[in-house]
């Protein structure tokens, strides 16, 4: 697909998705991690999508994540999520720091189990931080990077990763799920030593991604790439807990 077809697919639904639904309620059951010293039993990681105020549309699926659970909080990945100034930009700001959260908390709390949530172009930012990045789409280029070292106490401590609407997404993947798991692709699959080293996660790994969403399956319906955490909010709950 051409830089601009994309761009416009990508726009639709960034006017259908300007307002996120979070609500403080949802917010609330998750403890933010504002205490740089505060280590939880779970610690999760969330990448918002495009244009979201932090933490968007995951707020509802950190609360029940932690619903139940002793002692859990989470933190959002530091990035921009935009378009501005480029898309490639945005993406590779929030690889470089969502990598040094990852790195610097799991130094800070190793006995910490982590979960990485990531919706739309937040969960190309924790694929390119699992499997690594870089090159040229949308019109701009990403510089290159290295995937999570897998010697490294996060990477040894990550549990349980979730996508959702994954602008990356590629189909017939083991971790697929939701109606487009082996039909469509996303705007920009993943492919090679990327995709080889994101399937070193394969099960720790859901990969959410709806048929008619013109994000992640190829379809035309920019509204279905708004709705995962309306129908999946609790069955990616219920999974992530079973990985604890």
């Amino acid at each position: 697909m051409k830089a601009q077809s994309v761009l416009l697919s990508l726009g639709l639904v960034q006017a259908i998705a300007g307002s996120p639904v979070a609500s403080p309620s949802d917010v609330d059951v998750a403890e933010r991690d504002v205490d740089a010293q505060a280590c939880h039993n779970v610690h999760i990681f969330v990448a918002r999508g495009t244009d979201e105020p932090y933490p968007g549309r995951q707020a509802g699926l950190t609360g029940a994540i932690c619903y139940g659970l002793k002692n859990c909080g989470y933190e959002d990945i530091m990035y921009q999520a935009s378009y501005s100034p480029t898309y490639c930009e945005s993406v590779q700001a929030g690889v470089k720091n969502g990598k040094a959260q990852i790195n610097a908390y799991a130094k800070r709390c190793p006995n910490a189990k982590l979960v990485l949530t990531g919706y739309s172009q937040g969960a190309e930012v924790l694929g390119d931080i699992l499997g690594g990045a870089g090159g040229s789409y949308f019109g701009c280029s990403q510089a290159n990077s290295s995937p999570l070292d897998m010697q490294s106490t996060a990477h040894k401590n990550i549990k349980a990763i979730t996508f959702f609407g994954n602008v990356r997404h590629v189909p017939n993947q083991p971790y697929n799920t939701g109606t487009a798991a082996n039909v469509g692709a996303g705007i920009y699959p993943r492919t090679g030593s990327s995709l080889n080293n994101l399937n070193k996660y394969s099960n720790k790994i859901q990969d959410y991604c709806l048929a008619n969403d013109t994000v992640c399956g190829g379809g035309g319906d920019g509204s279905a790439h708004t709705i995962y955490f309306d129908i999946y909010t609790q069955t990616a709950a219920e999974w992530i807990k079973t990985k604890l």
